[in-house]
């Protein structure tokens, strides 16, 4: 009887999508859960539960690790990193955040190689995965100067595009610039 009760809690948690994670932003998959698309270094929420692990991504041209793409156990914990889990991120050694330590991998860890340009697919849980490894860096500054009267609240937003060849889509910056407020000085 206990066994049987485990296992409908098992299944029902499997049967209904979850929603326990409410801080991070939510992936980008099709309404069927068969295809999603993932960012790099941007902790998402899966619209259902997936099967926990590491796929460890080497570079296309050698055996070095580039990025990993890891499911967390954040819903059922079976030890050893894996479980289930709507939780995903994937790690970039091209960026800031960097690459979990290899003693972290999961027990049920994969391995799988870059695509040599565009992005990496994985297909896991039943879902293809399209890594964003080819993602390149950027490093935004703001080199002006913003002033207001003391005491009023200041917000400066910046948005930058970058298309698949890697070069600022200037068109678009253009157009955000020039929808920008004129601000005033105040000496």
């Amino acid at each position: 009887m206990r066994n049987l009760r485990r296992f409908l809690m098992l299944l029902s948690l499997v049967a209904f999508p979850v929603r326990l994670a409410t801080a991070a932003d939510t992936a980008s998959c099709n309404s069927t859960f068969t295809a999603c698309q993932i960012q790099e270094n941007v902790l998402l929420t899966l619209p259902s539960l997936a099967i926990s692990g590491d796929v460890i991504i080497q570079s296309p041209s050698d055996t070095s690790v580039s990025d990993v793409f890891r499911v967390f156990n954040n819903v059922v914990d079976t030890g050893g990193g894996t479980g289930l889990g709507n939780l995903v991120i994937l790690y970039s050694g091209n960026d800031n955040l960097p690459l979990p330590d290899p003693s972290t991998y999961s027990a049920n860890a994969i391995i799988i190689k870059e695509a040599a340009s565009g992005p990496t697919s994985y297909l896991g849980n039943g879902t293809n995965y399209s890594l964003d490894t080819a993602a390149v860096p950027t490093r935004l500054v703001y080199t002006g100067r913003i002033m207001a009267a003391y005491g009023d609240p200041t917000h400066l937003t910046a948005v930058l595009t970058v298309l698949a060849n890697g070069k600022c889509d200037t068109q678009r910056a253009g157009k955000i610039h020039a929808g920008l407020p004129k601000l005033q000085r105040y000496d």
